[in-house]
């Protein structure tokens, strides 16, 4: 497992690192500009989704990509316990719900199925929290397909997120 540096020297440097690591900028700003997209009615920003797919693997991958990303964004619209968070794309922090949808796919993608249940059961309740993780495994699956494999985030991990880092939270779109 990759660990970041925790040092006061390090001034958020390993987060933004990571957000910009390929899988996890897709994941990202594919949520954060789908949701955009939602919020304001502007087709344009899922030409920016689009763009930045096809900039890191081929036409027909993205197409398998968005896809999922639709149908993952389109289960949270019906299953979602609160309006889904998001942060604008290229925004250099994380919200809670951004780091959820993170966990849920890089669980999913990296065999960790307590860390995807933690994240979906946050995401909506328990009861619907299965439907999350059949959706968000089409999307999972698609990027790890396409050689985007997220770096994983332990359960114990989105716990503190749920738990913890909720109070700490920024000005997000909603």
């Amino acid at each position: 497992m990759t660990h970041f540096k925790t040092d006061h020297q390090d001034n958020g440097r390993a987060a933004v690192d990571y957000m910009n690591r390929p899988p996890e900028n897709l994941v990202l700003n594919g949520y954060r500009g789908w949701l955009l997209h939602a919020a304001e009615s502007d087709p344009c920003h899922l030409s920016e989704v689009w763009n930045l797919y096809c900039a890191q693997m081929s036409e027909r991958n993205a197409c398998f990509v968005m896809s999922g990303l639709e149908g993952l964004i389109r289960q949270l619209g019906i299953c979602a316990t609160c309006p889904l968070r998001f942060a604008r794309p290229k925004t250099n922090y994380l919200c809670r719900d951004e780091c959820l949808i993170l966990g849920l796919i890089a669980g999913l993608q990296n065999s960790d199925e307590e860390a995807a249940f933690e994240s979906a059961s946050a995401l909506t309740c328990a009861a619907k929290s299965n439907e999350v993780m059949i959706s968000g495994g089409e999307f999972a699956m698609a990027l790890k397909c396409a050689g985007q494999q997220l770096l994983p985030i332990n359960a114990e991990t989105i716990r503190w997120i749920v738990h913890e880092r909720a109070s700490l939270a920024k000005n997000t779109v909603h």
